[in-house]
């Protein structure tokens, strides 16, 4: 054929197929110029083309280029000058070049990164689908982040000339709710810790595509191990099943509101091109981790690897390769007609008669083309539905996985209970029999669950409390399987749960009494983020409202618990710093202050002191209060009992918190509430230095805002005088050394003790108030509650040096992270390092030391304490 016949079959050929390429060639003669050409260019080609169009017209010239060389695709396609994997990869690298292109001219950060994956990772893109991508980048990640924010508009935005790519990001981590842009280390992190199945198996298809290739090959070479394990385990089979059938019952929906039929949607339809991709992916994964020649992200590369292999029979990879070029042909037809994303047939002759014919279909005597084309689509669908279901579901995926949790002797159960670590074997023993014994969906559950949380709770500091307390869960879930369900497909789910099981019994015990909490643990997106302090006040408030009068305090307990669980899941799942759990619990303790405190006949505020009012609550802390009004005293007073009551007192369902009134004025033989006057009146004449220096602690808890704000306000002259006296220091160091010498009980060794001790919290703290002390009335940035954030301020202002706010800092955390560590492994507050040699390894592991726990730890309080020590001996006593 000539040139000039090939040109005109070419034209032909796109009129026929496309009413809307058709338009784009019939508005300007030179738009058929690249029909013109031999070959397509390829992928230096397609980048060539869109920097030049870019240097020529922008971003508009851009998006116009590509729509020229997708006619150019097409028509090649449609004239079958080219095979269906030559166009898969011609638009793939259309792509490539635009997004590499688009980088430069919008001078994006060298250390940026694209990563394809779906259609585009395999080189195997659509006409008109989306393009699935990730950023991954190197350096600053927040100019990273604007390029790629940048990019997404720039290539995804409608405009005059048309949209270049329906881009989608959500196949990143966390999805819509993660960063766009991560490092090569927070991928690999979240993939090691946290990815769900789907996510590995997303990660198949993983190919680097523009900007900094090097790093994006870095990330996909990262996670092979992850994607192809040694061995795949049968919960990551299931889950894959699973999600199939997920993926079918939600086309199956949306095709009952179209009222349309099931063998008319090509890609998720019975025998659909997702059959295909699934039963590839399916068996790379099981095969991929011994046999790297089975990795090809291309589904029809991907057969002829299995085939090749030996994994798949012959007869199979022919039969499904046949089908898959069938129907991504149909699904082309569909797209190119109106160059829209199409994956159903049409429901109307026309259209369906339009579609036979562009497939290569005629009238014959014997049957129209409608109908020709009907018999063959349908026979495809048969074929594919056929050996799908034999492939994907067949006995032999199941012999491969992981046999982990096979049944056991009776002593080979307790051996390998012993070898994971567990004491008491013979109660773990019975515990495990009770979990998964019987026929129950519950035990069966259990069964699948049990092999690895064991495996987990094993590296847990408490593994056989944490065992028992799966089993009370258990029983506490009689009657809802599926909230142990919800953790079956999500194993970093069971991993966190593991840690709030072997935290200690604690922990255990809330989640018995509000299981319905498993369902967040469960979550595949992992802890849930903090709320914040107005939604918590509401969900308080609403917690005592549904109640019968005499049970509302019921209501509050029950919410505490719940939100505390919620901190401590985030803690322990590694999501919250010390700093984040203790404005967290602050947060629950503000929202519970002011529900019980609720509507006042007079104006009345709560004023947090202490760590409550530096927002940094321990989870054993009580909570220091005063109460300041403006109305009559009596009925203030009342306020103020009811309210502590409130918080306080125990019930069937617990105590909110033990709340502390007594660094009000006067102590405990002062009134509980006074009024701003009076606070005024006191702290003017009365108070002692260590009165005022406590102030610097106050804020508002709950109640009137402005009434608890002109106490701070008119107070902050005290709390930050402008030049400390010198008998004030000689005091506060008075106070000092009285509270070591005295509060630290007898018979604990004071170096041990995590609060009072040498180097402790008190140290920290002391060394930060008395530079705001002194510094504040100067130096506005100090005027803060929190003690991190004054040493943070204190660094900015030089009051300390870096090395002296780094030792304090790692003091403080320290400290505070033992001191929660104690209470979920006791249920008490501790303040001091234990002494049973086991019982501070179990500290070590909670704290997360794994090679020599108890070793570690005490080394590592040794350093810190001493460090500290050292710093605040010379703030504190000169």
């Amino acid at each position: 054929m000539g040139p000039e016949a090939t040109m005109s079959a070419r034209r032909e050929a796109i009129r026929a197929a496309s009413r809307t390429l058709a338009d784009l060639l019939a508005t300007d003669t030179q738009n058929a110029a690249v029909l013109e050409e031999d070959a397509l260019p390829g992928r230096a080609g397609y980048l060539a083309a869109c920097e030049q169009a870019l240097a020529d017209g922008g971003l508009g010239g851009l998006r116009a280029m590509k729509r020229l060389r997708l006619m150019q695709i097409a028509a090649a396609d449609l004239c079958g000058e080219v095979s269906l994997e030559e166009v898969g990869r011609a638009l793939s690298d259309l792509a490539d070049g635009c997004l590499h292109a688009s980088l430069a001219h919008l001078e994006a950060p060298a250390g940026l990164a694209v990563v394809a994956m779906g259609k585009l990772g395999g080189r195997e893109l659509n006409y008109v689908s989306d393009i699935d991508v990730m950023f991954v980048a190197e350096g600053d990640l927040a100019a990273a982040t604007k390029s790629a924010e940048e990019l997404l508009s720039a290539l995804g935005d409608v405009s005059p000339e048309g949209r270049a790519y329906f881009i989608d990001a959500n196949l990143r981590p966390e999805g819509r709710s993660g960063p766009l842009v991560r490092s090569l280390e927070g991928f690999l992190e979240y993939y090691r810790r946290w990815a769900k199945p789907w996510e590995l198996q997303a990660l198949l298809k993983a190919r680097a595509a523009a900007g900094n290739e090097e790093l994006a090959s870095a990330l996909v070479e990262g996670t092979r191990d992850l994607v192809f394990p040694a061995s795949i385990g049968a919960d990551r089979i299931s889950s894959i099943r699973k999600m199939k059938e997920r993926v079918e019952q939600h086309a199956l929906q949306s095709l009952r509101r179209t009222k349309s039929s099931e063998a008319d949607d090509v890609k998720l339809g019975p025998g659909g091109i997702r059959d295909i991709e699934f039963s590839v992916q399916l068996l790379q994964l099981v095969h991929g981790g011994s046999d790297p020649s089975v990795r090809s992200p291309s589904t029809l590369s991907a057969l002829l690897q299995l085939a090749d292999g030996g994994y798949l029979a012959e007869d199979d990879a022919a039969g499904l390769s046949v089908a898959y070029r069938w129907l991504r042909n149909v699904e082309h037809r569909l797209q190119l007609y109106q160059e829209r994303r199409v994956r159903r047939l049409p429901t109307n002759q026309f259209g369906r008669g339009h579609l036979a014919r562009v497939m290569g279909f005629r009238d014959t005597p014997g049957a129209s083309a409608l109908t020709r084309f009907d018999a063959a689509h349908r026979s495809v669908l048969l074929d594919v539905r056929s050996r799908f279901e034999r492939l994907f579901y067949r006995p032999m995926i199941e012999s491969l996985a992981d046999p982990a949790g096979g049944r056991l002797s009776e002593d080979a159960l307790k051996d390998r209970l012993r070898v994971l670590g567990f004491r008491d074997v013979d109660r773990a023993g019975r515990t495990l029999a009770g979990l998964i014994s019987g026929t129950s969906r519950r035990a069966k559950l259990f069964r699948v669950l049990t092999p690895s949380l064991l495996r987990w709770l094993a590296t847990s500091p408490r593994p056989d409390e944490g065992l028992f307390s799966f089993l009370r869960l258990g029983e506490s879930l009689q009657d809802r399987p599926d909230l142990l369900g919800s953790l079956r497909d999500n194993p970093p789910g069971l991993e966190v749960l593991a840690r709030v099981l072997g935290s200690g019994r604690v922990l255990g015990e809330l989640l018995v009494h509000v299981p319905e909490e498993v369902q967040s643990i469960a979550d595949p997106r992992g802890p849930a983020k903090p709320k914040d302090r107005e939604r918590l006040v509401r969900e308080a408030v609403a917690s005592l409202e549904w109640r019968e009068p005499e049970r509302r305090l019921d209501g509050l307990r029950r919410f505490k618990r719940r939100e505390m669980l919620r901190v401590a899941v985030a803690d322990l799942a590694g999501e919250a710093a010390v700093g984040a759990v203790g404005s967290s619990l602050s947060d629950v303790a503000d929202a519970c202050l002011q529900a019980a405190l609720g509507e006042t006949s007079i104006p009345f505020a709560v004023i947090a002191m202490g760590k409550l009012g530096g927002r940094e609550l321990n989870y054993s802390s009580d909570i220091d209060v005063m109460f300041v009004h403006d109305g009559d005293p009596a009925s203030a007073e009342r306020a103020a009992e009811s309210l502590i009551r409130a918080i306080g007192e125990v019930t069937p369902e617990g105590q909110t918190f033990r709340i502390d009134p007594h660094l009000r004025p006067e102590g405990k033989s002062g009134p509980l509430a006074r009024s701003l006057q009076s606070y005024l009146e006191y702290y003017d004449r009365w108070a002692s230095p260590w009165e005022h220096q406590a102030l610097i602690k106050a804020r508002v808890a709950a109640g009137r805002a402005d009434l608890g704000e002109a106490l701070i306000a008119r107070t902050r002259g005290l709390a930050y005088p402008k030049e400390l006296a010198p008998a004030a220091i000689t005091e506060i160091r008075h106070l000092k050394a009285r509270m070591e010498r005295e509060r630290i009980p007898r018979g604990t060794d004071a170096r041990r003790h995590i609060k009072l001790g040498p180097g402790g919290m008190s140290d920290v703290e002391f060394t930060a108030q008395i530079l705001q002390r002194m510094h504040a009335h100067e130096v506005v940035e100090l005027r803060t509650a929190n003690t991190l954030q004054v040493l943070s301020a204190a660094r900015a202002a030089e009051l300390l040096t870096e090395a002296q706010a780094a030792s304090l800092r790692a003091a403080y955390v320290f400290s505070n992270s033992a001191r929660n560590r104690l209470f979920f492994l006791t249920g008490r507050p501790v303040d001091a390092l234990p002494v049973k040699p086991e019982d501070l390894e179990a500290l070590g592991i909670a704290m997360g030391y794994r090679s020599q726990p108890r070793q570690e730890l005490e080394e590592t309080h040794l350093r810190v304490t001493r460090r500290a020590r050292k710093v605040a001996e010379a703030f504190i006593y000169g």
